[in-house]
């Protein structure tokens, strides 16, 4: 379970970066004009996606780590409480781009900190209750960040802007 874990948190660093890369080639209204996707922008949707790999995978699932994670509690920092980005960071590529990369280095350190991928947990949001194995709950989240990337490569598409990140294969 580990290994395979790994592989997709690897693959989210990798799509990550590369979707970053075309942010910052892009133009800033283009990317922050809601699109018709279901957060509204593209940067919405790649804000939903980093807030819920601080908020849920490093804030959750912290717990379940061998060893203190550095660094945690200032990246739990940078989310008001709505859930949402700081306004500083979410409107500047490069500062978003760099938490981006913090984070997905913290989720591929939790990974590997973690023992018991077995034990069922309990995971709770408005009006809805999961328990599952905590290896499940940690793939469901890696995958939760490449349907949405998806989301953004469409809307790129659509708006004619180059982009071939979510291959991993090329990784």
């Amino acid at each position: 379970m580990k290994e395979a874990l790994l592989l997709q948190a690897q693959y989210n660093q990798f799509a990550n970066a590369n979707m970053i890369a075309i942010f910052k080639k892009a133009s800033k209204e283009l990317l922050y004009k809601d699109c018709g996707l279901y957060y509204g922008s593209i940067m919405q949707t790649a804000e939903h996606i980093l807030c819920s790999d601080i908020g849920i995978m490093l804030g959750r699932f912290r717990a379940f780590s061998s060893k203190t994670l550095e660094e945690v509690e200032a990246i739990l920092q940078t989310l008001n409480p709505d859930h949402r980005l700081q306004s500083a960071i979410y409107e500047d590529i490069e500062a978003f781009g760099r938490l981006r990369s913090q984070v997905d280095s913290k989720i591929i350190t939790l990974i590997e900190s973690i023992e018991d991928f077995k034990s069922v947990d309990t995971l709770t949001f408005p009006g809805v209750e999961f328990k599952k194995p905590r290896g499940f709950f940690i793939l469901a989240l890696l995958n939760h960040a490449t349907h949405h990337r998806g989301q953004i490569a469409g809307a790129l598409d659509i708006l004619n802007i180059e982009n071939d990140f979510n291959g991993m294969l090329g990784m």
